[in-house]
């Protein structure tokens, strides 16, 4: 199964687990895509925020993008975070694209601080 595949499995995963309420994860896991290239890294990161109070909803995400030691909030969302999964798969398949392999991870509760309003795209040189 070449990578491509692996991708799209990863994020119809990601997607069966956006739909996870409060109540079953007081705190979202942070995900992140580990994409290397020789001694090239890229991490591609979803962060979940906690839910609002007795909604029962998750309250929003962002996807950080590290490149160079620098992190990025790249897009947001303050409810679907199906459309931070897509985002986030977008970039990691543009990575793959371009000769990185990228594996994924769940890492602990995220940072949740200095999240911009209005995040930037980013841009073509990844």
């Amino acid at each position: 199964m070449n990578i491509v595949h692996w991708v799209r499995l990863i994020c119809i995963s990601c997607l069966a687990t956006a739909g996870v309420t409060s109540a079953q994860a007081q705190i979202p896991p942070h995900e992140e895509f580990i994409c290397t290239s020789g001694p090239v890294k890229r991490v591609v990161s979803i962060v979940r925020r906690n839910a609002s109070s007795g909604t029962g909803k998750l309250g929003g995400c962002r996807v950080d993008y590290t490149k160079d030691g620098d992190t990025r909030t790249v897009w947001t969302s303050q409810k679907d975070d199906a459309y931070c999964v897509a985002k986030a798969i977008s970039l990691v398949t543009k990575l793959v694209e371009g000769n990185f392999s990228c594996k994924p991870q769940t890492t602990g509760p995220p940072d949740e601080s200095d999240v911009p309003e209005n995040a930037p795209a980013p841009s073509d040189g990844r």
